[in-house]
């Protein structure tokens, strides 16, 4: 600035030298020279060198309001300034006061119009306005020449260099009065002078700037950039003439905002900032973490003061303090803020004060999760009850709730370990003075069950999960595989033992990031699996999981707590989970609760079904190491629970790892039901009991019609259904088997084994019927030779009279024909067209309407009686397979083919 002014200054006296005193026209150099200066100095340059600056107004009036005001501002240096940086690169501490200075400032009031102190010093070139009122009325502009002189119109000079501007307008006003009887005079404050100040030290644009004389030393920070990187914002000093005239600490300004000591400077000061020499660092949860300057004698307390003081999670009981040893070497000191005598402690440079966050933690917390109608986070008082949380069945509970079983999960020492508490809650709100309204202690845990296995609202939890996994997912049409109920899916996956061979499907953090498009199954398995665990994981301590708590089953509520009994068992702690099996509502792995008792599983395991065996259960217990066996010791105890809830015996306490195991009644079944069709007077579903005949049931019915035909009657069985398919399975196997020994054989068969495996996959499409051959006549005599016990989902379908004969098989037109008693088999094979090319003359034989195969005899069917054949008959000519292949795996194929598709076709041609 300085060498600006100098050089405009030669310029303009040189154009004087020329003779153009009166005028001076500066070349464009000296116009461009002239814009980079204040503009109040371009105004003193262009009034002293007769110059009129572009835009202004000659002769303007004193009272006119300038048109063109300059604001105090930092010059733009934008291009010289630090690129920001780049998203995703780390964020370096910053230097408390710095930014102060970084943007462009234009907030300030114009220089030439702030209002002038009281104080103020008048000099030359400062500028007065006289406003001049009474007997006449006029304005004038009064300029203060370099002698301090100003000039009075009517009465001359007067000098008010030195005086205050208060003291000056005094005596201007008195000078008038007196010297014009009736005039009196205002005086306000025109155009100010502009001073030359340095800007020395670690300034980050130190040299000589051209200020106005009301600039104080902020104005002059700003106008030269702020201080450098190394520069210190507390210690600026104000040198005149040698001597320093005020010292100036930016942090009283920013930090408490005292500006007692921003004083106004004047001309030839020099604003002196002196190298930093301590810097301390404050870091983590704290109002505004930053880089600090400290003095000499500031504490940490007064460290942690300039951060805004710590957050209401800052935990400064524990804070770290880093600093540098004896040796130079980075050292760690714990210090607790909260004592005086640690917040005394002196701060030094390099010091690096970390105050971490407190535990998310509550410490007099309760949570209360699961099937209640506000799961959350609750106070504890000491005196607290189960009551006091849960105050009402109706309006604390959902209708769903378990009220005969909930826990209670307590913390039982500072290694996090647990033990679970059963309460009933019936009891516990009947009988507030009893043992089930626990007194509740500092973060306990109350688990309410839905009854038996159920759920609340499940569509909330799947809602959840969906919307999680599609923030990590784009939805294409094909991934509807988060359809349908996906917790219950992904709970069934987590319980299924961890297969050691099968392969790990893992999703990691970089793919969760990741827009994933497409997944294999197990991905899409494993990415449930993993939703879940992370809920199941948070359900007891986080709001938003535990928010979900009431739309989770009991196997599914249990988990987390079974879970973390597994991890804290050890040598000296045993595996707090029991089992129960059997006829019980929810059977599986439970916590073992204190003092619990067998009474207590049965109702963790939601009560017993109608079908229990109340008389006898078995309680097998793991007694200890038996040395002999290099094992364990198993023993098993009979327990009768009729005689334990009847109060006659007393309840038997359980022990880690029992099992209960509840029988079920013998021969129980409630739900027995038969299925008559066809030509009897009452057909439908009967319910039968247990041991109850055939012959009762048809009774029931009301017997046969008169049009039954007893003989073709259809009886099926869902155990022998059952019996044939599985042996349907072992003979494709080793069918299977055959076709594979066959082509790696080297002899030569007609049927390549791809034909063959097209024929074991139709054969595999067959479904057994279960039918079972009986004599419907003598079961409807009741005869006790023929007679038998139902089953349930037995079916009896009596058809029709048929006076038909059925022909299937090798033969050139399989059809149906009306029965004739005196037609032979040979006659109805003529009617058929005869025997085809490939049918097997030996081996025709006879399906009886009844489900029974009449044998050939040994002179050969076509010297046979005709009575042989009966109404409802089905003539079977097999293929012969010796023509086309010598395997044995084609007659087998064709005999199951024809032996199923009759049994079907009796049923379908009544």
């Amino acid at each position: 600035m300085y060498k600006v002014t100098k050089t405009l200054l030669m310029c303009l006296m040189l154009a004087l030298t020329t003779g153009n005193v009166a005028a001076v026209t500066p070349s464009p150099a000296m116009l461009e020279q002239l814009k980079k200066l204040p503009r109040s100095e371009q105004e003193r340059l262009a009034r002293q060198y007769g110059y009129e600056l572009p835009g202004s107004t000659s002769n303007r009036s004193v009272n006119e309001k300038p048109q063109d005001v300059e604001k105090l501002q930092q010059p733009n240096r934008r291009s010289e300034e630090q690129q920001p940086e780049q998203k995703g690169e780390k964020k370096e501490p910053e230097r408390f006061g710095l930014k102060l200075f970084d943007a462009e400032i234009s907030t300030f009031a114009p220089v030439s119009n702030q209002p002038v102190p009281e104080s103020y010093v008048l000099g030359a070139d400062d500028q007065l306005l006289l406003q001049l009122f009474g007997k006449q009325s006029d304005s004038y502009t009064l300029d203060v020449s370099r002698d301090g002189n100003i000039m009075l119109p009517d009465i001359g000079p007067v000098n008010v260099a030195g005086l205050s501007f208060s003291t000056a307008s005094e005596l201007i006003v008195e000078r008038i009065r007196s010297a014009n009887i009736g005039l009196n005079a205002a005086v306000s404050m025109g155009q100010l002078r502009t001073i030359n100040i340095f800007v020395a030290g670690e300034a980050k644009y130190p040299g000589v700037y051209a200020v106005s004389a009301l600039t104080t030393v902020t104005q002059a920070l700003f106008v030269a950039g702020g201080v450098s990187d190394i520069g210190s914002l507390r210690e600026i000093e104000v040198k005149r003439a040698g001597e320093t005239v005020a010292r100036f600490d930016l942090y009283d300004l920013l930090l408490r905002g005292d500006s007692r000591n921003d004083v106004h400077l004047k001309h030839g000061d020099v604003l002196f900032i002196a190298p930093v020499k301590a810097l301390a660092e404050v870091r983590g949860e704290v109002k505004r973490p930053a880089i600090y300057e400290v003095k000499r004698g500031e504490t940490l307390g007064d460290l942690l003061a300039m951060a805004g003081g710590a957050k209401a999670n800052g935990y400064i009981s524990a804070a770290v303090l880093e600093r540098y040893n004896e040796q130079r070497l980075r050292d760690f000191i714990n210090v607790d803020l909260t004592k005086q005598a640690d917040n005394a402690i002196d701060a030094k440079a390099g010091d690096v004060l970390r105050i971490a966050a407190s535990s998310l933690r509550v410490e007099n917390q309760l949570v209360l999760a699961g099937a209640v109608a506000r799961p959350g986070f609750y106070a504890w008082h000491d005196g607290y009850r189960v009551t006091d949380i849960i105050r009402s069945l109706w309006s604390d509970l959902l209708l769903s709730a378990d009220l005969h079983y909930a826990l209670i999960v307590r913390q039982i020492n500072s290694a996090g370990d647990i033990e679970v508490i059963q309460f009933d809650l019936v009891n516990a709100l009947e009988n507030p003075s009893g043992a089930d309204n626990v007194q509740l202690k500092p973060r306990d845990t109350l688990v309410v069950f839905h009854h038996v296995d159920q759920f609340y609202q499940r569509e909330k939890l799947n809602q959840y999960m969906r919307d999680t996994i599609l923030e990590q997912l784009e939805w294409p049409p094909e991934q509807r595989w988060l359809i349908g109920d996906l917790a219950s899916t992904a709970f069934t996956e987590i319980q299924k033992p961890v297969d050691p061979e099968a392969p790990e499907v893992v999703v990691t953090e970089a793919q969760k990031d990741t827009q994933l498009l497409f997944m294999t199954e197990l991905e899409q398995q494993a990415l449930l699996q993993a939703t879940l665990s992370d809920v199941l994981e948070r359900i007891y301590t986080d709001p938003k999981a535990l928010a979900l708590s009431s739309h989770f089953s009991r196997k599914e509520l249990l988990y987390p707590i079974l879970q973390k009994l597994r991890q804290q068992a050890r040598a000296n702690n045993n595996l707090k989970i029991v089992t129960v099996g059997g006829d019980v509502k929810v059977p599986g792995e439970y916590p073992l609760t204190v003092d619990a008792t067998v009474t207590d599983l049965v109702a963790a395991a939601g009560g017993l079904n109608d079908s229990a065996y109340f008389n006898r259960a078995e309680l097998s217990r793991t007694s200890g190491i038996n040395d002999q066996l290099n094992g364990v010791r198993i023993s098993h105890e009979t327990i009768d629970l009729a005689a334990i809830f009847s109060g006659n015996a007393a309840d038997v306490a359980l022990q880690s790892r029992d099992r209960l195991n509840i029988f079920a009644t013998p021969e129980w079944k409630t739900d027995r039901e038969v299925t008559l069709s066809g030509e009897v007077r009452f057909p439908g579903v009967y319910k039968v009991r247990q041991g109850e005949r055939l012959s009762d049931v048809i009774q029931r019915a009301g017997g046969l019609t008169d049009n039954a035909f007893a003989f073709g009657a259809v009886f099926t069985r869902e155990q022998i259904r059952k019996k044939e398919t599985a042996q349907m399975e072992k003979l494709l196997e080793q069918l299977k088997s055959d076709v594979a020994t066959r082509a790696l054989s080297t002899e030569q068969t007609q049927a390549t084994p791809q034909d063959s495996m097209f024929l074991l996959r139709e054969l595999g499409k067959i479904e057994p019927v279960g039918r079972l051959v009986i004599n419907l006549e003598q079961i409807v005599a009741q005869n006790p030779q023929y007679d038998m016990p139902v089953e349930d989902k037995d079916m009896l379908f009596v058809p029709r009279q048929n006076r038909a004969i059925t022909i299937v098989g090798e033969v050139q037109y399989a059809g149906t024909h009306r029965f004739d008693g005196s037609a032979s088999v040979r006659n109805y094979l003529d009617l058929a067209g005869g025997l085809r090319k490939r049918a097997d003359n030996d081996r025709v034989f006879i399906v009886r309407a009844d489900g029974s195969v009449a044998l050939p005899e040994s002179g050969g069917w076509f010297g046979r009686n005709k009575t042989n054949l009966l109404p409802g008959d089905t003539i079977v000519v097999p293929l012969d397979t010796e023509y086309k292949d010598s395997l044995t795996l084609w007659g087998q194929i064709t005999q199951i083919f024809y032996q199923s598709a009759i049994a079907l076709a009796a049923l379908n041609s009544f």
